[in-house]
């Protein structure tokens, strides 16, 4: 009986770690890669601008002082790294992904946004 009870808790989590999860505030659902190009520019856009843009993003800092942002919809890449969630879920299932990496001065240094195909 105790082996099912854990089945169930791992179906549940799984169930609700499957909904569409998003990071920022709201505008990777919408976002085409010609209003990206409007609001992300190489050499000029800063991390105030971004923020002030798409909202909080999920942050990898290096120790160059390089920073990558990243916006998703879809499976947080945290569910990559829960054991047995991993099986039945991976963020590659992810809609869309809009990742950011800036210089050491905080300025954007190239973008990509990526979009599964419907």
């Amino acid at each position: 009986m105790r082996g099912g009870t854990h089945l169930v808790a791992l179906l549940a989590l799984a169930t609700a770690l499957s909904g569409c999860a998003s990071t920022g505030n709201g505008k990777l659902p919408t976002l085409t890669p010609v209003r990206a190009a409007q609001e992300i520019i190489p050499g000029k856009s800063t991390r105030a601008d971004i923020e002030a843009a798409f909202g909080k993003a999920a942050i990898t800092s290096y120790a160059d002082g390089h920073e990558v942002w990243l916006y998703q919809l879809g499976v947080p890449k945290l569910v990559d790294s829960l054991p047995y969630v991993n099986l039945v879920l991976n963020s590659a299932d992810n809609k869309k992904e809009l990742s950011i990496l800036f210089n050491r001065a905080g300025i954007v240094k190239k973008y990509q946004l990526m979009e599964e195909p419907l």
